[in-house]
């Protein structure tokens, strides 16, 4: 019987696995199963067919192949939109008969779209969105199994755009008869770049951007892009540029794109004036740009002879700060354009308040910063604080150091980028003395061997190596570490007292740290002993026949709910009822015992005083 029992085992776990493993493997796993029986009966009885090498039908999970569809990577293609191209991918695993590949796409809004019909294979013919740019993501899908292969990026070339100004970023000039306007074409998309211009100006392949030109109109026109194409076809135009032509034959200059305000400027820093110029001028005239003194008088150059606007100009090096005048000239005839302000602004200057402040560990403090020179100032102080757009001073800025530390200036400047910085502040941390206050507990009295939550506060440094953890302090006074978990305000610990005499003991816990090792107070809870619990059943009676009697059952060393079994089979599970009382309709004298008592802490004892309920027929 026990072989019997064995080899019905053995053929039920076999047949099951030769079942997984499809129905190729049923007839290796009956050769294995007869080889196994006639070793067992007798090994006489073997079939010399059945000796020799054998397929290993072993199932090892590290045999079996994921299935996976791994697309190419198209990171290093950068295609034009609407372009045809082909998706290859490969797989790894098994697909079912009906499955399908889709390529996927990124839509504008991130979430992948279908880009392809189903195909039985890669790789997969697909057509780029008509009207998408930029990086996108392309993956590959399966149907069945539903598989989701890791996404590639691919670079969408943006369709190309023109857009034509002047040469100073404005749409209107005015020039004098036989003069010159400068413009610039603004291209984006895949360089290079073929445009026409309406005055029927055509640039071939350009890898110019911008591209600038000159028009030269006898009488006021308009001029714009009609069409612009790159590799990735045509593209949209945008812009338009007006030429006046002054007939007036008087020269006249006049300064443009001038700030409401006038300039604002620093020392020793180019910048550029854009002008008109109409009227008739004489050969070899040119424009130069001219600034005075803080008197407003006293022009001097300070600019390069050039035949047109604009112009690039630069401040004289050492300029006191101040309000100058700017203006722009003419060499034959010498005529001058209106003049616009000018404000040099003074190189900033930071200086940090010498002070010595002290805060409590934890604490925020202000230092102060006095600028001058132009601003809105910026300051970066040496513990990476950082402010700018500063428009007041003098200026705080809050701090909040974690050690005593002295500050100084790293970097800081004004309008005139980074300017002089002096001083160093000093800020004392008064770092207490580490302790370690245990917190109250919110179980009280707990089983022996339950994990219940320390709660527990600091002040002062701990340093990086350091652990808290749970201690209990046993009979002798010893304080003995308990198998602990947790972090920097609440630990887990299992509360195991090495030794527990009595049924309900009270005993200390602590929590202390390990680097620098720290006592902290401790706090007290009750523990029960385990397995303690007793039950008693009292009510002894003489009923009769179909009467009924009432038995109490009473706990003790124990913490409720309590479930007990009495002898005749009755079950209370989970009272908090002591005593617990019940009736009884015992048909003939019977003896009433508990047989069974557990609570939280354990299963516990009986007392084997049995209740008797008699049953006298007389």
């Amino acid at each position: 019987m026990y072989h019997k029992f064995i080899i019905s085992c053995f053929v039920a776990t076999w047949t099951s696995l030769g079942l997984w493993l499809g129905n190729e493997n049923i007839g290796q796993f009956k050769s294995t199963q007869n080889a196994w029986r006639a070793d067992t009966i007798r090994k006489d009885t073997l079939k010399p067919t059945l000796i020799g090498l054998q397929r290993d039908t072993t199932f090892r999970p590290d045999t079996v192949i994921k299935t996976e569809v791994r697309i190419s990577d198209l990171s290093y293609l950068s295609v034009c939109p609407g372009s045809p191209i082909l998706i290859p991918f490969t797989t790894t695993g098994t697909f079912k008969e009906d499955n399908k590949f889709i390529v996927q796409i990124t839509n504008a809004s991130g979430k992948f779209v279908n880009l392809s019909e189903p195909a039985k294979e890669g790789p997969v013919a697909v057509t780029l969105p008509s009207n998408r740019s930029g990086s996108v993501l392309v993956r590959v899908v399966s149907t069945n199994p539903e598989i989701v292969g890791k996404p590639t990026r691919l670079t969408i070339l943006p369709l190309p755009h023109a857009r034509m100004e002047l040469i100073d970023g404005s749409t209107n000039t005015k020039i004098g008869p036989g003069q010159a306007a400068s413009y610039r074409v603004m291209l984006t998309g895949a360089a290079p770049w073929s445009f026409t211009v309406s005055d029927g100006t055509t640039v071939t392949n350009t890898l110019v951007n911008p591209f600038t030109a000159q028009v030269a109109p006898e009488q006021t026109s308009s001029f714009k892009v009609t069409s612009v194409n790159n590799t990735c076809g045509s593209g949209t135009t945008s812009g338009e540029v007006v030429v006046q032509v002054s007939q007036d034959t008087l020269p006249v200059i006049a300064l443009k794109a001038i700030p409401r305000v006038g300039f604002r400027l620093c020392t020793a820093t180019p910048f550029q004036i854009n002008f008109s110029a109409t009227g008739k001028y004489e050969a070899g005239n040119g424009f130069i740009v001219q600034l005075s003194d803080t008197t407003g008088q006293n022009f001097k150059n300070i600019s390069e002879l050039i035949p047109q606007s604009p112009i690039m100009a630069k401040t004289p090096t050492g300029l006191e700060p101040g309000i100058y005048k700017l203006r722009v000239v003419s060499t034959f005839p010498t005529i001058m354009s209106d003049t616009v302000d000018v404000a040099i602004s003074a190189p900033a200057k930071t200086v940090l308040r010498p002070d010595t402040l002290q805060i409590a560990e934890g604490e925020s403090t202000n230092l102060t910063l006095d600028f001058s020179g132009g601003g809105p100032w910026f300051v970066l102080l040496s513990d990476g604080t950082y402010q700018n757009d500063i428009r007041t001073t003098p200026y705080t800025v809050k701090v909040s150091p974690l050690n005593p530390t002295a500050y100084t200036i790293t970097s800081a400047g004004g309008f005139c980028g980074v300017g002089d910085l002096s001083g160093t502040a000093f800020v004392n941390v008064k770092i207490p003395p580490p302790t370690i206050a245990t917190g109250n507990l919110s179980d009280k009295t707990i089983c022996s061997g339950t994990e219940i939550t320390v709660p527990f506060s600091t002040t002062g440094r701990f340093n990086n190596a350091n652990k808290f953890l749970v201690q209990i302090k046993d009979t002798s006074g010893r304080w003995v570490y308990l198998p602990t978990i947790g972090g920097t305000s609440s630990l887990r610990a299992k509360i195991l007292p090495p030794y527990l005499k009595d049924t309900l003991s009270t005993q200390q816990v602590r929590v202390i740290s390990t680097d620098p090792l720290i006592e902290g107070t401790p706090t007290t809870l009750q523990v029960m002993m385990p397995n303690a619990a007793q039950a008693l059943v009292t009510g002894g009676a003489v009923i009769r026949p179909g009467g009924a009697a009432r038995l109490r059952v009473s706990f003790k060393n124990g913490l409720p709910p309590w479930s007990f079994v009495l002898s005749d089979g009755t079950t209370i599970n989970g009272t908090f009822i002591n005593p617990y009382q019940l009736t009884v309709n015992p048909r003939t004298t019977t003896e009433y015992k508990v047989v069974m008592v557990n609570n939280t802490c354990g299963t516990g004892t009986t007392d084997t005083v049995p209740a008797v309920i008699r049953v006298e027929t007389n």
